[in-house]
């Protein structure tokens, strides 16, 4: 799995380009497209990714749009994720949002599009962009209309420090009881499983989801309880909670879940060898790990399990999407910066750290065990939005609960249908 004592690892910068090519993207050598739009001023653009490789993916973006549109300039702001809704809703009601705007993919999403200060991208994407996956599209649709630009795709799974489990003699586990009989053996040698971080919720909500993707065989429910075809106190809604709190009973997760944060505290965990576990992983932290890592140990990946005779399957969906704001003040330039993001550079960018763009590519055969991984990953991963705001906020407290060991699967499913609108 790479190279150095076998440790995953970012691919190489140069596997997916030409060296010509490798060395403009890195050091903003570019050519100026032909046809380049002609376009000015400042493109002001709002992301809470400034963790691990996107910052990179930004950063050779901007530097090939400014290397087409002489005298423009980007502003990148990075906004934490905890306060980035409530900030773009105030900034999008004063009339004074930015020009693009990373938007979460759940009910966030709707909320902001029911606001009516989004621009509708049909048209836009129509043009110049690539043809985006059915599934991606359909994520960013609705009433109808395309509002959001679906960047890359993303599957979450479990890290696990592959040098404990082999001191240990452990093996992967495949179910929930071979996961809670590796947890207690864990224990026993002063490790803790896994360690999440609840602090911001979302983290809550895709232990939930990870469970769902097994208890639903329909792959339905998510759409159809949505939708209010089905109630939300659906048996397999109810099983997936109480998947989860079966696993917090056995000790599976380290303890003070709801008081750390996922990719700091929660990480720092796993990271410093005190748990052997941690999650979610997915190909938008990836580069992070590796970072903190270093040369510690070895890490690799693997879906979240489930019940004995269940296929490990992950969960996934859009890691990251764009909207243009109506108020922006400059979208013209704006979407010239976005079809840098979604160009042949601006793949073999995302490819060159492990994304999975949104939009059929060439896969080098070069390409990285992790990326392989993520690809494998990607044919069997489950829904994991509800676009419902009221009920994914329902769904994220009461996670919290169930971590706590305060709420069960029955708990869970009676707050999300008291939340439907």
């Amino acid at each position: 799995m790479g190279t150095n004592r076998n440790k995953i690892s970012r691919p190489k910068r140069g596997i997916h380009l030409a060296t010509g090519l490798a060395i403009c993207l890195l050091f903003g050598h570019f050519a100026v497209p032909a046809n380049a739009a002609s376009v000015s001023g400042t493109v002001e653009m709002w992301t809470w990714n400034n963790e691990g490789d996107y910052v990179k993916v930004d950063q050779s973006a901007v530097s090939r749009f400014k290397a087409a549109n002489p005298g423009t300039d980007v502003k990148i702001t990075y906004i934490p994720y905890a306060d980035y809704v409530t900030k773009l809703k105030a900034a999008l009601a004063a009339g004074n949002p930015p020009d693009i705007a990373q938007i979460p993919w759940a009910g966030e999403f709707r909320d902001i599009v029911e606001s009516g200060k989004l621009t509708a991208m049909d048209t836009v994407l129509g043009s110049g962009f690539p043809n985006f996956f059915g599934p991606a599209n359909a994520a960013v649709t609705l009433k109808g209309k395309k509002y959001a630009l679906p960047l890359d795709l993303n599957t979450l799974q479990i890290a696990y420090n592959q040098d404990i489990f082999k001191k240990l003699k452990l093996k992967v586990p495949t179910s929930s009881a071979e996961l809670i009989s590796l947890a207690k053996a864990l224990k026993k040698k002063n490790y803790e499983a896994i360690s999440v971080g609840l602090k911001d919720q979302w983290v809550g909500g895709d232990l939930w989801f990870a469970q769902l993707a097994y208890t639903d065989k329909t792959s339905s429910i998510l759409a159809k309880a949505d939708a209010g075809d089905v109630p939300w106190t659906s048996s397999s809604i109810v099983a997936a909670g109480d998947r989860v709190s079966s696993l917090v009973k056995a000790g599976v997760f380290a303890p003070g879940a709801n008081s750390m944060n996922a990719f700091t505290e929660a990480l720092d965990i796993f990271v410093g060898g005190k748990a052997a576990m941690f999650y979610p992983v997915g190909n938008f932290i990836s580069g992070g790990i590796n970072d903190k890592v270093g040369k510690s140990f070895n890490w690799n990946l693997f879906p979240f399990p489930g019940a004995s005779k269940d296929s490990p399957r992950a969960t996934g969906g859009i890691a990251r999407m764009f909207t243009l704001p109506k108020d922006g003040k400059n979208q013209t330039a704006a979407v010239e910066l976005l079809k840098m993001f979604t160009n042949k550079e601006g793949a073999d960018v995302l490819m060159s750290y492990a994304f999975i763009p949104a939009w059929k590519v060439d896969v080098p055969s070069a390409a990285s065990p992790l990326f392989k991984n993520f690809l494998n990953a990607q044919s069997t991963a489950r829904s994991r939005v509800i676009y419902t705001s009221p009920v994914y906020t329902a769904l994220l407290n009461q996670m919290q609960s169930v971590l706590d060991g305060k709420a069960t699967g029955k708990d869970v499913a009676k707050a999300l249908a008291k939340a439907k609108p």
